[in-house]
């Protein structure tokens, strides 16, 4: 297992490849981080994120700030998480939960004008919901449908450091 400290979050960097295949039971919540940089990288409001492990490249995630997540939240000052992944060769090691973790300060320093991050997960994707709710995401009660089926609206709260 990897603990939750060896796992870091970073901005996107053209020189550190992410780019792996998902397995298609995956592939139905998640696109493949080589299709969302590819669609992605020149748009201002959508910020790509490499999942770290030990130095090496785990994963891959996208913080939006577009016009889409205000489907999610009402708050003006909300990141949406989509794109969530970890590399398969990767995966059972406690990455994905440690990356979650990671998120709270990597907001705090990157995007510190933001104070909540919102994600919608397939009501199917049950390994998903848990890991969210096991990071500190909270089930917002918002409901609506994708073509791959109702997503549940999660929430969570970037609390700022306070000075001691």
């Amino acid at each position: 297992m990897i603990k939750k400290k060896e796992v870091s979050l970073s901005l996107y960097n053209p020189k550190i490849s992410v780019e792996y295949e998902l397995p298609t039971e995956q592939l139905e919540f998640s696109g493949m981080p080589q299709d969302i940089i590819k669609r992605d990288v020149e748009n201002p409001l959508k910020h790509l994120v490499i999942i770290h492990a030990r130095g090496e490249a785990a994963g891959f995630l996208e913080l939006d700030e577009s016009e889409d997540r205000k489907k999610y939240s009402n708050n003006p000052d909300a990141l949406l998480l989509r794109g969530f992944s970890v590399n398969p060769k990767f995966q059972g090691r406690g990455i994905a939960t440690g990356s979650i973790y990671a998120l709270q300060d990597f907001i705090r320093i990157e995007f510190p004008d933001f104070n909540e991050v919102v994600l919608g997960v397939n009501a199917r994707n049950k390994p998903a919901k848990r890991l969210f709710e096991k990071a500190g995401f909270e089930d917002t009660g918002r409901r609506f449908m994708r073509t791959s089926g109702e997503q549940i609206v999660m929430s969570m709260r970037i609390e700022k450091q306070h000075k001691a």
